[in-house]
């Protein structure tokens, strides 16, 4: 048990209780927070994502792409990082909902050179409609294709990837799994800027692989973000996915796993493997080559 503060002898319970439960005057945090903003800070990071994204690309063909596509773009972040990299860089940027494009124009199209700004296509778009270009590498992060729930959805999302690919093509998705989200919990974790980032596994039907999450934001002056993001998606195996890529027409597909730090935690590197140990949570990618 924690520490007590315990009881002060002028004997005003009444009164303190009253100023502890009252609400703070003006909005809250939580009223206040911008939930795209937190999303980036929370689970974005595109530098590195398209540092990734060059690396094994690099592997497999010997050279830099410079083509890119976002698929479930959202915000946009990755094609804004990829175009501020090269002055050769393009990049397409695709997503059905109108809603975060508009953000992304507004707060990250910006930030980033005139030039770079205009090496930018983006589509309200389904991502299985016909490919905008042919590029070198596709990507669809944050476990977005899993709105897909079927086997021949999937699939055949897979083969518009594998059109819209130049002969040395790549497609790379993220993954997460993990006995832990099989089962309704939260994960909770801190950021220094002064909130909390909730991870909620809402539900799980263990005969469909279907799931329900959401994404909620909590703050110091007890005020909640809640549901900022909902999900319903199918929560598909590493081997099923690898299975659909090969079925629509990769001629690879390949897992990198996170390896561990001294004190067991992921340590940021991803790396081919063939085979892993389960876990209570793990995120992996997984390469399509064409």
């Amino acid at each position: 048990m924690g520490k007590g503060k315990g009881k002060g002898k002028n004997k005003k319970p009444k009164k303190k209780d009253k100023a502890k439960n009252a609400k703070p005057s003006g909005p809250t945090r939580a009223e206040l927070a911008d939930k795209y903003v937190l999303y980036q800070a929370s689970v974005q990071n595109p530098e590195a994502d398209v540092e990734f994204f060059e690396k094994i690309f690099h592997d497999h063909f010997s050279r830099t792409p410079t083509l890119f596509r976002e698929d479930f773009c959202g915000t946009f972040q990755a094609c804004c990082t990829w175009t501020s990299r090269r002055p050769e860089n393009r990049a397409w940027g695709i997503d059905l909902d109108p809603e975060p494009i508009a953000w992304g124009r507004q707060h990250n199209l910006v930030k980033i050179p005139n030039d770079a700004q205009e090496r930018i296509t983006l589509l309200q778009a389904d991502v299985r409609a016909t490919p905008p270009a042919r590029v070198d590498l596709i990507a669809a992060q944050n476990f977005s294709y899993c709105i897909f729930t079927t086997r021949d959805e999937l699939r055949n999302y897979f083969k518009k990837c594998l059109e819209g690919l130049l002969p040395e093509g790549l497609l790379v998705l993220d993954l997460y799994g993990g006995y832990e989200s099989l089962q309704a919990n939260e994960e909770e974790t801190e950021y220094p800027d002064g909130y909390s980032y909730v991870w909620d596994t809402v539900s799980y039907d263990a005969i469909t692989n279907r799931v329900q999450t959401a994404i909620h934001f909590r703050f110091p002056d007890k005020s909640e973000l809640t549901n900022a993001f909902t999900y319903d998606w199918r929560l598909w195996t590493i081997a099923e996915v690898r299975e659909l890529l090969l079925e629509a027409g990769f001629s690879k597909a390949e897992v990198f796993w996170e390896g561990v730090d001294e004190d067991g935690d992921g340590d940021g590197d991803f790396v081919p493997q063939t085979s892993a140990e389960n876990e209570p949570g793990w995120i992996a990618y997984l390469a399509g080559v064409r």
